[in-house]
């Protein structure tokens, strides 16, 4: 006997079908986000570089020079930091995207086995009650697996979270103590 097609073995998921093809276009979104985000970045450093490598051919003297670092060089790291970030937080938006779709796939499944045994153990002979008992409770024992496995990667995020705040207040106060120092000096 050929097989003609797929459906034979599962049935068509229309539901399933709309679901992917809208994770594939929020998905391509996601992508389009960093690839403008990193073009963006890749063409504001090359004209600043130009712009920096320029100003820097006009320098004559220590003080000029002083200027011209801090004029190029400090706001090409706030820039490339702030650019990290933005690429930082599209990356972890795509994740709890993936996060959510693998997610909600495994509950999908979980629900269509579940649907499956109890299909199965309706129509089996009286002695398998218990295999289709153990069955079930393997089920709810990966579902609960599953569950303490989604609240610490929450709560991993929670701490990462926490601690990328952290150093950013931590970079944001150490930057700004050198322009209070001139500040009182001055």
């Amino acid at each position: 006997m050929s097989v003609k097609d797929f459906s034979q073995f599962v049935q068509f998921n229309p539901a399933l079908f709309d679901h992917l093809a809208e994770l594939g276009q929020t998905l391509g979104a996601q992508l389009e986000k960093i690839t403008r985000l990193q073009f963006d970045a890749g063409l504001a450093s090359t004209q600043e570089a130009l712009a920096a490598s320029r100003a820097l051919l006009e320098v004559r003297e220590p003080s000029a020079l002083l200027q011209w670092q801090e004029a190029h060089v400090k706001p090409g790291f706030e820039r490339a930091a702030a650019s990290a970030r933005e690429q930082y937080e599209v990356l972890v938006e795509t994740r709890d995207i993936l996060a959510s779709a693998v997610h909600q796939a495994a509950t999908d499944a979980t629900r269509q086995m579940q649907a499956n045994i109890e299909r199965l153990a309706e129509g089996a002979p009286e002695g398998l009650g218990l295999v289709f008992d153990a069955f079930r409770k393997s089920l709810d024992a990966q579902i609960a697996a599953m569950d303490n496995m989604n609240k610490v990667g929450a709560q991993i995020q929670d701490i990462t979270d926490t601690n990328l705040l952290a150093i950013k207040r931590a970079v944001e106060t150490s930057a700004a103590a050198p322009v209070a120092a001139k500040r009182k000096a001055a």
